[in-house]
């Protein structure tokens, strides 16, 4: 049987084009997730003759893919979920080319974006003509570098014996030195530059990863590597969630909400999924040939699996010990976009207060009318310490935050606000798959692997893991897969 390393970029893309070879052998398929994993293995396989069942317990489909519209006005919303889609990343690009959705730039960073970090507020132009202004005790050799060449220092000659031969180099690296966290390398790197503690706290608060001082070097390296050739970014205008809506014209009467699943059991000849309606209480079993299990891990945690032998031993290690990062982020409303008079059109703020990252909007840029920033983003510890207030703290903390760069204007034109935590999330337990030391090596090559007839996806199973990207990726390995299945 085939496998997704035997799939180049080209066929994946060739097989959202033109579908899957029909089936010799069609198979009653049961999909438990109706994320954009789920939905595009359905899609896949529906199309070349297989029955599809998608059981989903939420009451919308998309998963972590989620727009907010309701707790705002005037056609207001934001991506509480996956909010930005690199230009690399083709097979994002090419269902939203299928499905004809309208895009505008992602505007993630300008020369604009604000600073406030150990009490200094600047602009990320002033920071990077004199990245000493924010008073970071770096060594000496380490003066007069901002936060992206320092990381630089560490990982670009590491990017470079990767680029020479991309499948067997990063084999190399992960056998090496997935064993080391990120800060442990930085700090002890053990094939060249070693930074000072000052230089790591500048890449910990200024880059987005003082919340995971103790993920894997690997995974944090993987998420440097999309940001690194400074891609051009993209949203879904008027919300990301349109592109797993898309689906639904194909798939809608394959789709049961409110289904969550309690229970796995399979034997030689079928796999029933047991599961619970979270309005009535009623009890359902929907049996069939192949299940596919898109749903977290940390979710698969609370799940009967019977019998226990049929999940290998690594695999059960898997699902219990893979990490997921929290992440929260609060979506604030204002009546107007005073931010754009300070030259803020798109682009972020960058602060060592609790809202740490915020984001201006990309879209309808200079218009008179109200404005929605996602006010604060957090992720790992930084994400956990807002989980302690109630929504209406954190809504005030986060606008007391913003007065340290705006002003008190932040209040007289504040609206409305909405938080949202994917740990708190119990369809999520977390925000995305971001693997600790040592787990790439010893359980990556377990995470995808068919255990019976059960088959497994989500952007957990992907090369990578926490983007659209990584879902869809897994959708259609995972269709490719079972399409293949000659029995």
């Amino acid at each position: 049987m085939s496998s997704i390393n035997s799939l180049s970029n080209d066929q994946l893309i060739s097989i959202i084009r033109n579908g899957l070879q029909k089936a010799t052998s069609p198979k009653r398929i049961t999909i438990v997730g109706a994320g954009l994993s789920g939905l595009v293995a359905a899609s896949l396989l529906k199309e070349s003759g297989h029955q599809v069942i998608i059981l989903e317990a939420n009451n919308r489909v998309g998963g972590r893919v989620y727009t907010e519209r309701k707790a705002f006005t005037n056609d207001q919303y934001m991506d509480y979920g996956a909010m930005r889609i690199p230009e690399t990343h083709q097979l994002v690009i090419e269902y939203i080319n299928k499905f004809n959705l309208p895009t505008n730039k992602f505007i993630n960073t300008t020369s604009n974006d604000l600073f406030y970090v150990n009490g200094v507020k600047t602009t990320k132009e002033k920071y990077d003509q004199n990245p000493d202004i924010l008073g970071f005790p770096v060594a000496a050799s380490e003066r007069g570098l901002n936060s992206d060449q320092l990381l630089n220092l560490v990982i670009t000659p590491i990017i470079d014996f990767i680029n020479q031969n991309p499948g067997v180099n990063w084999e190399k690296i992960i056998n090496n030195y997935d064993q080391y966290s990120m800060e442990q390398f930085l700090k002890y790197n053990p094939i060249g530059v070693s930074l000072s503690q000052g230089a790591v706290e500048s890449i910990k608060v200024n880059l987005g990863t003082r919340g995971f001082p103790e993920l894997a070097f690997t995974a944090i390296f993987r998420e440097f590597m999309i940001f690194f050739s400074n891609p051009t970014f993209y949203e879904i205008t008027g919300g990301n969630d349109q592109l797993p809506k898309s689906f639904l014209t194909q798939l809608k009467s394959n789709i049961f909400y409110g289904q969550k699943m309690t229970k796995i059991v399979q034997d030689k000849d079928q796999v029933v999924i047991h599961t619970l309606n979270i309005k009535s209480n009623e009890t359902f079993q929907t049996s069939s040939d192949l299940a596919i299990i898109t749903v977290p891990f940390s979710v698969l945690n609370f799940v009967d699996v019977i019998p226990h032998s049929s999940f290998s031993y690594n695999k059960w290690r898997a699902i219990r010990t893979i990490h997921y990062m929290a992440s929260t982020k609060i979506g604030l409303q204002f009546n107007s976009r005073f931010w754009e008079k300070d030259g803020l059109y798109g682009g972020m703020s960058i602060t060592d207060l609790p809202i740490r990252f915020t984001y201006y909007p990309s879209s309808c840029l200079g218009s008179d009318g109200p404005g929605t920033i996602v006010a604060s983003y957090t992720w790992e510890d930084d994400a956990l310490y807002w989980d302690s207030l109630s929504e209406n703290e954190q809504i005030q903390q986060a606008l007391q935050d913003l007065s340290y760069l705006f002003g008190n204007q932040v209040y007289s034109a504040f609206v409305s606000g909405f938080t949202y935590s994917w740990t708190l999330d119990p369809y999520a337990a977390g925000a995305v798959s971001m693997l600790k030391p040592d787990q790439l090596k010893e359980l990556g090559p377990y995470i995808a692997t068919p255990e019976g007839r059960v088959h497994f996806s989500g952007e957990h199973t992907s090369t990578m893991p926490g983007w659209m990207q990584g879902a869809i990726e897994a959708g259609i390995r995972v269709a490719f897969e079972i399409n293949d299945l000659q029995t």
